[in-house]
């Protein structure tokens, strides 16, 4: 039997029970439309989630200064220079020239004691230019940016707000930053009581808009607006805003915003709050992070145990956060695949109906010259057109679906919206679809391709 007139008697039975073949119709389009639904917003998610802290410094390597805690014989976490603290203390109560405790040696070891634990009595780890010239060392290392953060009071005009400010090395700076000037310039060497701004901080703080080139002043301190960074795009671009710095200016005159002039020797000292690293392309990633932790240890004397930095590399979280959004996706996926079960248990329902219904126009074909192979061929043909109808019309409202989800929360967060497609989703819905179609009747078609003429003929 020639194909066309394979897929015309296939057509012809989908059309002869329209209703049944409807009902079946939509539990495919279920499955499939949640699928494709949550592959897509999974798939888009991700896009913009690692778009983001790519914009917060994908490729750069960032250090920070932190104390390493340890549990003391309480059960407590405590820093680790205060369990040195404590280990002194009870060093000097038990020590041998005394052979009996006198009530004041009893209240000074408790006032020790108490003391160790104490915030104020430990020395803070901090990041200096000695950490500065030990990193300049390492062969990978391209450029080096040290970060300054303090918040300000900013005054324009008779409005007053707090901001976010960080300083940065305007030498290199603009290097290393995924941010770009919409108006005006970047810092550059020899800049002084310069600032750039964020779009928001321009447009949105202030009834009036603060335009470039204006003054502004932060905690009583005038300084000129020099550029204005372009508005981060994406779903998620405004949390780049919400956890970054408002103000970026030269790293040495945040000093003058954190301290007063009473403590210009500290500011000299140039304490840094983090340290950004550019590695040179082509470089061995993991090797040159080895590198920064074994010379930065070397250079601070400390160990693994007592290590007081922190390296942040930005690389394995973007794909660490990957991972778990496509162990999320791939679940959430998984459960909407159920009913893509319900679905295909329908289209075998239908096709054993279908069996029985034309039974006797079976009896007949194959007493004319059908092949058994003609006949499972209809039967496949007429579960693959259900169940590939089923699934392009769910691949439609799933895509549907999606873009109505992402205009709502474009237009909640006041962002432009984006059309989302998933190549892959549309790709293994339609294969899905089809596969699910075939198998489902693959064993009704069977048991028609083997009836036998006479029988099917007799049957009632």
């Amino acid at each position: 039997m020639k194909s066309k007139k394979i897929l015309k008697i296939a057509f012809n039975m989908v059309k002869a029970n329209k209703l049944r073949s409807w009902l079946t119709i939509i539990g495919v389009i279920i499955g499939i439309a949640s699928v494709m639904a949550i592959v897509t917003t999974g798939e888009y998610f991700q896009e913009q989630v690692t778009e983001t802290l790519e914009g917060l410094g994908g490729d750069t390597i960032t250090i920070v200064a932190s104390i390493p805690f340890q549990v003391n014989e309480d059960g407590e976490m405590v820093k680790d220079t205060e369990v040195s603290s404590e280990v002194a203390a009870e060093t000097e109560e038990v020590a041998p020239e005394t052979e009996e405790v006198t009530e004041e040696t009893e209240e000074v070891s408790e006032t020790n004691n108490s003391d160790s634990i104490e915030p104020e009595s430990v020395t803070e780890a901090e990041l200096t230019k000695t950490d500065v010239f030990t990193l300049l060392s390492i062969p990978d290392v391209e450029y080096i940016n040290v970060n300054v953060e303090g918040g300000a009071e900013l005054t324009f005009g008779s409005e007053t707000t707090s901001v976010g400010v960080k300083g940065v090395d305007p030498n290199f700076w603009p290097k290393l930053t995924n941010k770009k000037v919409e108006q005006g310039r970047m810092l550059k060497s020899g800049d002084k009581s310069v600032v750039i701004i964020s779009k928001e901080l321009s447009n949105d703080t202030f009834e009036q808009e603060i335009r470039l080139n204006q003054m502004i002043l932060l905690n009583g301190r005038s300084y000129r607006v020099i550029g204005i960074l372009e508005k981060d795009e994406g779903l998620l671009g405004g949390l780049k805003g919400l956890f970054g710095s408002s103000i970026y200016m030269p790293y040495k005159d945040v000093y003058s915003l954190s301290y007063s002039d009473e403590d210009m020797p500290e500011r000299e000292r140039e304490i840094y709050d983090s340290i950004e690293i550019k590695l040179d392309e082509g470089s061995d990633y993991d090797a040159a992070l080895k590198e920064i932790e074994r010379k930065l240890r070397r250079s601070r004397r400390v160990t693994e145990d007592t290590q007081d930095f922190y390296i942040n590399s930005p690389k394995k979280t973007i794909e660490s956060t990957g991972k778990l959004i496509n162990g999320l996706t791939a679940f959430l996926a998984f459960i909407a695949g159920i009913s893509l079960l319900v679905g295909s248990t329908g289209i075998a329902n239908t096709m054993f109906t279908s069996v029985l219904e034309k039974t006797k126009e079976i009896g007949i074909m194959k007493a004319i010259g059908a092949k058994n192979k003609d006949i499972m061929l209809i039967f496949l043909c007429n579960a693959a057109m259900i169940s590939l109808v089923g699934g392009i019309i769910g691949i439609l409202l799933g895509t549907a679906a999606v873009q109505v989800i992402l205009l709502l929360i474009s237009i909640q967060m006041k962002v432009p919206f984006e059309f989302a497609l998933s190549l892959k989703g549309t790709v293994t819905a339609t294969l899905v679809s089809i596969i699910v179609g075939l198998i489902a009747g693959l064993v009704p078609a069977k048991n028609a391709a083997e009836l036998k003429p006479v029988d099917a003929l007799r049957y009632e």
